[in-house]
């Protein structure tokens, strides 16, 4: 049950309804059990300027929650065979990760997914279209010299981007279209990361954030697609065909970027109460649900 609480508290919506002094943000509340979807309750607005409500099918951008998905994925990859939690990821990127205090330590996407892989967010994990997550890794800010890889927990979304990089390789798929593929579609999810692979029609009743004083954070646009779903080249330049396998793990935002509605969101919780449900296997999802670090007083 330790993944439903935070499912339910995350479905709550950072939108503010315009018709409140102060703005307050807008709300989606949705229960649900192994086999049903409660009534939803929603609140205040999703597009302040057109006035537009929000609802539970409504897309918003779910922040962190998004790493869910990508495990999700992984795990898919590693039933597959495609993948394997232990192995060093240098195998899968075709050059070498290492800490540079570490030369020696292995990093795997077992330490990547569960934060001790010593990355650091010293450095922005937001890279520009055309920088290469290689090239991004050379910034010494972004490892922690004080640990080895295994030994210390440090939350860091960059962890990531490399995650996303490393399933570029392995598959040579682009990372949206592959979440797609392994999780969204699978279980029936109107989602996407960072928009390109959104339909037309999920986009159009997409939620605004904004931040405490009313202004606009992420996707203001009032139901367009964006011009540019990407952190643009540094030249400026959007042009997806540009994309290669694993340069930049950070194109589609995995750390933070999908967009999914409450209800969607509900569905997914309903896959772990049901232990994967015919999209994992059972030791898949019990493996996902084991604390595999406890906080020690010294360790993270």
């Amino acid at each position: 049950m330790r993944f439903i609480a935070p499912l339910v508290a995350l479905l709550a919506v950072l939108a503010q309804d315009a018709r409140a002094d102060p703005p307050v943000p807008a709300a989606v509340r949705l229960s649900f059990t192994r086999d049903t979807l409660g009534t939803a309750e929603a609140s205040g607005l999703a597009d302040r300027k057109t006035g537009r409500p929000v609802t539970a099918d409504d897309p918003v951008r779910i922040a962190s929650i998004s790493k869910l998905v990508v495990a999700l994925g992984v795990m898919r990859l590693v039933e597959a065979g495609t993948v394997d939690l232990d192995r060093d990821v240098s195998h899968y990127l075709g050059w070498s990760l290492r800490n540079p205090a570490f030369p020696r330590e292995q990093i795997t996407l077992r330490l990547l997914l569960s934060h001790r892989a010593s990355l650091t967010d010293g450095i922005d994990y937001a890279l520009p279209f055309d920088r290469s997550i290689r090239d991004a890794l050379d910034d010494p800010r972004a490892w922690d010299v004080g640990h080895r890889p295994g030994s210390f927990f440090r939350y860091a979304n960059l962890n990531f981007p490399l995650i996303a990089a490393v399933l570029e390789r392995a598959t040579g798929e682009r990372f949206d279209r592959l979440m797609a593929r392994l999780v969204l579609a699978p279980l029936g999810l109107e989602a996407c990361f960072n928009w390109d692979a959104c339909a037309d029609a999920t986009i159009a009743h997409a939620v605004t954030l904004y931040d405490a004083a009313g202004a606009p954070l992420r996707d203001n646009d009032h139901g367009r697609r964006p011009a540019c779903p990407i952190v643009p080249a540094t030249d400026g330049d959007c042009d997806l065909m540009r994309w290669r396998p694993g340069d930049n793990g950070a194109t589609f935002s995995p750390q933070g970027g999908l967009r999914i509605s409450a209800r969607d969101l509900a569905k997914l919780g309903q896959m772990l109460l049901n232990d994967g449900r015919g999209f994992l296997s059972k030791p898949s999802v019990d493996l996902l649900l084991t604390p595999i670090w406890t906080y020690d007083g010294t360790n993270g």
